[in-house]
Parts: structure tokens; sequence; C-alpha cells
């Protein structure tokens, strides 16, 4: 696991201009986003979350892990499409799953020095081109693997739930609001959000 090194400057920043986000600094001040330090299972873990609790997402996962033991391209692609889609994956995001291992083989990826000195958004556009890459995938990807500082999902059902309860007081924000409030957490909107995941969901979200 690796740890972002503005962590605690970026929760300083976002503290002082944000009562409500300095409430959950306090209560969760011993928590921090942090990488799993694998491309691939980043991406992977973003496409079984989609659209699914964290719970649930685990539960897949395990099965996957159980089924095609070390997650690398290579071994994915042995096992045929049927027993990966078995795992609890929709025929959709099984093809997502082929897809993504044939890029990292048609690219050659095999350690992190392919994304090394790359912006964000070149590798944003990089993504996706990949299908079943879309934004969202790509956002995760930047959060949770580049450990990038100021992404923010604004399509995000949790980020808008959340943000819902405690800039709304339960009602639904406008799109126009949502951002308005998150402008402020620039440059800091991944630290942002990773609190406000927390905030409604006990488990840790990580992909």
């Amino acid at each position: 696991m690796s740890f972002p090194i503005y962590w605690q400057r970026s929760k300083k920043f976002l503290g002082d201009i944000d009562p409500k986000l300095s409430i959950l600094f306090k209560k969760y001040k011993n928590l921090t986003i942090s990488s799993r330090g694998n491309a691939l299972e980043t991406l992977l873990r973003s496409i079984v979350g989609q659209q699914i609790s964290v719970q649930a997402a685990a539960s897949v996962w395990e099965k996957l892990e159980k089924r095609l033991g070390e997650i690398n391209p290579e071994n994915i692609l042995l096992v045929n499409f049927e027993d990966i889609k078995s795992c609890g994956l929709s025929k959709q995001k099984t093809q997502y799953v082929i897809n993504i291992c044939n890029h990292f083989i048609d690219c050659n990826i095999k350690d992190h020095s392919y994304w090394q000195d790359r912006t964000f958004n070149n590798i944003y556009k990089e993504l996706i081109t990949i299908k079943g890459i879309g934004p969202w995938t790509a956002e995760m990807f930047g959060m949770f693997y580049l450990l990038e500082q100021d992404i923010f999902p604004i399509k995000d059902i949790g980020i808008i739930r959340a943000m819902n309860q405690i800039y709304g007081d339960g009602n639904t924000l406008s799109k126009n609001k949502i951002i308005e409030i998150s402008e402020q957490w620039k440059p800091y909107r991944s630290v942002a959000c990773w609190f406000l995941w927390k905030s409604i969901d006990s488990e840790d979200v990580q992909y």
C-alpha cells in the first residue's frame, strides 16, 4: 500500500474553509486513502464496483480471485468468458474486463513505469479509448491508483448522496450547486470526496 504525501496539508486547507468537512476529518481522523499499487487491479475493481454496493463488489471480487488466482492479463484471458461471468459479473462487465486485459497486453503494460511522468489528462484520454472505461472509471483510477489530489467524480452516486445529506439537509442539490460547493475544495477535491464516501458507508472505498 502507498499513501499520498498531500493528505495532512489537504485536510488543514479543507478544514479551514469548510466546517462540514472539518467535522468529518475529526470523526475519521486516523484514516486515509491508499493505493494498492496495482494498475490492472484498480481498473478491474472499478468495473466490478460500478452501480453496486461496496459489499457486493467485494463478494464478486473474492469469487474472481478464487477462480483466476493471480490477477494479471494473461491469467484472465486464459479463462473462458462464461467462467468469468459466473463470478457475478454481467455479460457487459465481463467483456469490459477482457477489453482492459487486451489493452494491457497490446501496450505491454508491466509495471508503474508505464504511467510515470505523464499527466492525468494524458492517461485519462488513453483509458477512455478502452470500451468499458468511461469518465467515472478513469477518475477512480486517478484517485486510487495514481493518488491524484484534485479529482471530482461529478456523476458518482455516493458523492451526490453524501452532499445532499451534508450540504442539502437531505434535499436534492442541483448539479450547479454541487459544482459550486466542490469548487472551493480545489486543489484537493479527491480528499473531500474520500471523506464524503466515508460519511455514508462504513466500508472504506478502495479500488
